[in-house]
Parts: structure tokens; C-alpha cells; sequence
């Protein structure tokens, strides 16, 4: 075989550029679809179920809507005792809670034979029915869960879909949830609100398209000043996008957590930007809940007194301005400088000492001004860390 010309390598073959690595932020990463299964079996359906077996009987039992406790209240007969009207309220908060027994819908006219079934349920012994209420109540634990849900889920396109196709009705009626008696129950939370956010959704969307078309039209006479604008609606969007993937990361988080029965009360801190571009972390925020809450706070504020937040401004100020003094104060040790020449009588001055005292004075004018140079750089050094740091808190 022929001798082959060595191969040589270019400069790029030699050093192959690196690969640039674009890591995706959590709050784009898709979400499993199934945390919304429960949430939508809640809204499309109504309820939540559970079965269970009881006096040999089969039985599913299902949650319960405001208006049925409202409806529970009423039974409640005047002038009996406490135990008696606890009983009452338990048998019939049973009662009430029955979707189907032995496959048979007790949803379907249930007001003509409610109280048929209250007696039956009463007929069953104490152990039993605090068992039945136990239960129950862990089920409702588990829809009061889905409330802070809706919001998020609201704008998710499988929640959009689903609007399209039931706008038309109401969500409880049987021709939406496939079960007879459903429109006899009334709407729970989730349903009122999540029909709510639907029609303000819907409300928005044609107010944007009919904006979108005022733009349009704008355009075609004043285009510059319509860029503008459309850059302003092009940030507040992405904003509100960003801030409903916040929302549903944080719904989520706590969701999840208590579902398995994790305490996530505690509110962890928030990396917050500040305009100078440092970040602190918030740990705990003030603001008035209620009206009274406001005008206490606006009484103080018109009263002089000072809140958290004054008190955090009036000590960062205090502090910028010790350092300001004690910096000052070094500048002028380093600028003092004792005397080496003495005026004399008739005009002229008169060195102090010789040669030697001289050039011993300027070398401990050096030293003391490189010790000066050095507290002032740990000083400034000292100032920078601790406005890095930032706040311990914010209010």
C-alpha cells in the first residue's frame, strides 16, 4: 500500500466548541396530568365516592355540598336536647351521604324517600354509624383539598375543552354528569368556582380580541405608537403567564404534600429581586387582611408610631451613617500630620531635628497611612458584604 499523506486537523477539530446546555426552569417542566383526575371527578361529577359494606349491604357513599348541610340544619327539630339533636343531625348527615345502595342510585328523587332512609339509618348501631361519620369525614377532608386547585386548573387547555363542551348546560344536570338526581344536590365550591373563572376567562378572551383588532386599526395610521403598546401587552401577558406557573407550582406543592399528610404550614422563604439587582429572602410578610386591620395600620402610620418595616429602614440607616462617620473620621487621622517646620522671628521657618528625625517622620507618615488605607479597605469590604447579604427581613 502506497504511503497515505498524514491527516491533519483543524484548529476546530482539534478544540471542538463545548456544547451549550439549556436547562428548562421549573416552572416550564411539564405537569403530571393525573394530580387533576380527583379535582375533575369532583367538578364533572359532583362528588367524590367511597364504598364500602355495611349490614351486609353494599353500599357507596359520596361527599357532601353546602347546600345539603344547609338542608341537614333545617331538619334539625326545635326544643329537643343536645344528644337528641346530635343524633338526628348524624343519622341524617348518613342519609345524605348515600350515593348507592346495592346499585341502586338513591340520588334519583331522593326527597320523596329521604326520611324513609333516615330511619333505616338509625336502625343501625352506634359503633356503626360513628364509623360511617369517621369515614365520611376523611372523604370531605380529601375534597376540601381540591379548592385552592381550581384556579390553576381553570386555565389548563383539558379544563378549557371540558368548558367548551358543558357551557352550555349547567355542570350539575344529569345530561353533564350522566347521573340522575345530580341537579337535585346543588353545585359544591369547586363547581360555583370553577364555572365562575370559566366565564371571566371567556370575558377576557373577547376583550383581547376585540382589542387585538382596535390595534389593528390603529396601526394602519399610527404604527409607531402602536409598537409601543404592543410591547407593554406583550409584557404584561408573559407577567400573567409566569404568575399562573408560580400559582400552580405552589397550589401543587402544598396539595401533594397534604394529600400524604404533610405539614407544609410553615411558609419557606422567597428569593425576592430588589432593583439593585441583590436578592433576600422574605420570611414572613405583613399586610391587613381585613378592613379594621388597614385602619389600625393607618391610624398608627398617621400617629407617628413605627410599624416593622420603619424599624428596619431607621436601623439600615443608622448603620450607613456610623460607617460614613467612622470613614470620615479615618480620613482625617490619615490627612492630620504633625508639624516638622516652626516659623521663626523676621520671617522663614526652622526645620524640627535633623536629617535623621526627618526621614524617621516620613517613614512613620508611610506606615500610618498604609494602616489607615488597610482599615478603610476592611471597612468598605465589610460594607459591601453586608448590603450583599441584603435584609434579614422584608416586609
Amino acid at each position: 500500500m502506497a504511503n497515505q499523506p498524514p491527516i491533519t486537523l483543524t484548529d476546530e477539530q482539534k478544540n471542538p466548541p463545548q456544547r451549550v446546555e439549556i436547562k428548562v426552569p421549573e416552572i416550564y417542566k411539564q405537569v403530571d396530568e393525573s394530580v387533576w383526575q380527583e379535582l375533575e371527578q369532583f367538578i364533572f361529577t359532583g362528588f367524590l365516592v367511597s364504598p364500602a359494606v355495611v349490614q351486609n349491604q353494599s353500599f357507596v357513599f359520596k361527599t357532601m355540598n353546602p347546600y345539603e348541610l344547609r338542608n341537614i340544619q333545617f331538619m334539625r327539630p326545635a326544643g329537643e336536647s343536645v344528644p337528641q339533636s346530635q343524633t338526628v343531625f348524624r343519622t341524617a348527615f348518613i342519609a345524605y351521604s348515600i350515593f348507592m345502595v346495592d346499585g341502586n342510585n338513591a340520588l334519583y328523587e331522593r326527597p320523596r324517600h329521604i326520611n324513609r332512609l333516615i330511619r333505616a339509618i338509625a336502625k343501625f348501631p352506634t359503633k356503626i354509624q360513628d364509623e360511617i361519620i369517621e369515614n365520611l369525614g376523611a372523604l370531605n377532608e380529601r375534597a376540601a383539598l381540591l379548592l385552592p386547585l381550581v384556579e390553576a386548573y381553570a386555565y389548563e387547555n383539558r379544563s378549557r375543552y371540558r368548558w367548551l363542551q358543558v357551557k352550555g348546560h349547567p355542570i350539575h344536570a344529569p345530561i353533564a354528569t350522566g347521573i340522575a338526581g345530580t341537579d337535585e344536590l346543588g353545585m359544591n365550591t369547586c363547581q360555583q368556582t370553577w364555572t365562575a373563572l370559566n366565564h371571566l376567562i371567556d370575558r377576557q378572551e373577547d376583550f383581547d380580541r376585540d382589542w387585538q383588532n382596535a390595534k389593528f386599526i390603529g396601526s394602519c395610521f399610527a404604527g409607531k405608537g402602536i409598537r409601543a403598546i404592543e410591547e407593554k401587552d406583550r409584557g404584561r401577558r408573559e407577567k400573567e403567564r409566569t404568575d399562573r406557573e408560580d400559582l400552580k407550582m405552589r397550589v401543587l406543592y402544598v396539595y401533594l404534600n397534604r394529600k400524604v399528610g404533610k405539614d407544609v404550614e410553615q411558609e419557606e422563604p422567597v428569593p425576592v429581586q430588589l432593583p439593585d439587582g441583590r436578592f433576600a429572602h422574605v420570611v414572613k410578610r405583613f399586610k391587613a387582611e381585613t378592613a379594621q386591620e388597614l385602619a389600625d395600620q393607618l391610624s398608627a402610620s398617621l400617629s407617628g408610631e413605627k410599624d416593622y418595616h420603619d424599624l428596619v429602614v431607621e436601623a439600615k440607616l443608622k448603620q450607613i451613617r456610623d460607617n460614613a462617620e467612622h470613614k470620615e473620621a479615618l480620613k482625617r487621622t490619615l490627612m492630620a500630620r504633625e508639624p516638622m517646620f516652626e516659623p521663626v522671628t523676621g520671617g522663614g521657618v526652622r526645620v524640627l531635628g535633623g536629617k535623621k528625625e526627618a526621614d524617621a517622620y516620613v517613614a512613620r507618615m508611610k506606615e500610618l497611612e498604609r494602616e489607615q488605607i488597610e482599615k478603610m479597605a476592611r471597612l468598605e469590604a465589610r460594607e459591601n458584604r453586608q448590603n450583599s447579604d441584603g435584609p434579614g427581613k422584608r416586609g
